[in-house]
């Protein structure tokens, strides 16, 4: 009867229109394996992920880590507020991740180590739904609630290699690790009988790879590409059987250019092979998954003087698929962003600061956010 109600629960809080979300994140991660994570550093976030492919501390391409110059650690916390509104009902919801942390070291002169953890999957949220049954002929109202708290984590480990002045290679190996804890509730409003709840932890795991390059092609203008595989992501609950699903292959393209000394213009486009997971879904009682694209643009002035203080400042705008759809609609998001960055300590210590204001919708689903990003790194 548990895991009856448990499936009912999950169906009916999919639904949407007799829903309410209450979630501590997104409720269009409800679905599939949720929301895609989005392990990049706060410079890159306020460019709307247009130097992705260049970012070194983000977990995108491994030869990235080239550009350190020497010990590095980095830490990145992002709050957000959204407001959703699915059907005729609205909520608004906020949460603060920690969705990136980093150290990097060169470890000779042209060889760079670096460790990094990072979002790759999310299944944070939370839906509260009012109902009324019949008990011993008599009508009965109740409050179902479900919750997940969790979601999967990439811990990377890569090194990156300087071939030459102008050409870097990297590679890395990624380990997913995680869990999802799952509750459902029903209280019943008469006092005669007794509430219900009921727990389900899926554990997750899996293994990846990933290689990558930057090339200058002139003084002033760089390219950069990766590839990640992954073997299938691994899932066991306590509240039914285990069951494995395709990771995608993930590539990523894009290209750098200073028009002049100090301005920097970016773009990067990105592909993943969600699709390869569709079978797996379907026969875990899922929706089937579609390959996803997104691209992001953006501009880095780093010569931006306001009197003594030089104060870099970043805009982007950014456009994301995401592979898992919500009753039947596909799932996309869009966001523009700005912020800047500033140094402290002596150049030791570095402070970047982003916003983006986006939304995301599927069908008459629709979540509007405005995200902060706040990254720390340190050069001791």
């Amino acid at each position: 009867m548990r895991g009856s109600l448990v499936s009912i629960l999950l169906v009916a809080a999919a639904g949407g229109a007799a829903s309410r979300a209450a979630a501590d994140d997104s409720v269009l991660g409800i679905r599939g394996l949720g929301i895609l994570g989005r392990p990049v550093s706060a410079r890159t976030a306020a460019t709307g992920g247009a130097f992705a492919v260049f970012d070194a501390q983000a977990l995108l391409n491994p030869a990235a880590l080239g550009q350190l110059q020497g010990v590095s650690g980095w830490a990145v916390g992002v709050p957000s507020r959204r407001r959703v509104v699915v059907g005729g009902d609205a909520a608004t919801l906020q949460s603060t991740r920690f969705p990136l942390f980093g150290f990097g070291t060169v470890f000779s002169r042209r060889l760079v180590i670096g460790v990094g953890i990072g979002d790759y999957l999310d299944r944070t949220w939370s839906v509260r739904r009012t109902d009324t049954v019949t008990l011993r002929g008599t009508p009965v109202p109740v409050e179902d609630v479900s919750r997940s708290v969790g979601g999967v984590s990439d811990l990377r480990l890569a090194g990156a290699y300087r071939l030459s002045p102008r050409v870097t290679l990297g590679a890395a190996v990624h380990a997913l690790s995680g869990s999802t804890r799952l509750t459902v509730t029903r209280d019943f409003a008469p006092a005669i009988y007794e509430d219900f709840s009921d727990v389900a932890v899926t554990d997750f795991t899996g293994l990846g790879a990933s290689v990558g390059v930057l090339a200058a092609v002139r003084s002033n203008l760089g390219v950069g590409a990766s590839l990640r595989a992954g073997t299938k992501l691994k899932a066991s609950s306590s509240a039914g059987p285990r069951a494995r699903v395709s990771l995608p292959l993930e590539l990523a393209a894009g290209a750098r250019y200073a028009p002049v000394p100090g301005v920097n213009l970016a773009g990067t486009v990105a592909y993943a092979g969600w699709g390869r997971a569709a079978g797996d879904l379907v026969a875990a009682g899922e929706a089937r998954s579609r390959d996803v694209w997104s691209v992001g643009a953006g501009l880095d002035v780093e010569r931006l003087d306001l009197g003594v203080v030089r104060l870099p400042l970043r805009l982007g705008y950014r456009w994301r698929q995401l592979p898992f759809p919500i009753d039947g609609f596909r799932l996309g998001e869009h966001a523009i962003a700005g912020g800047f960055g500033f140094t402290m300590a002596g150049g030791r210590t570095s402070v970047d600061v982003g916003v983006e204001r986006g939304a995301r919708t599927a069908g008459a689903q629709r979540e509007t956010f405005t995200t902060g990003w706040l990254g720390v790194t340190v050069r001791p």
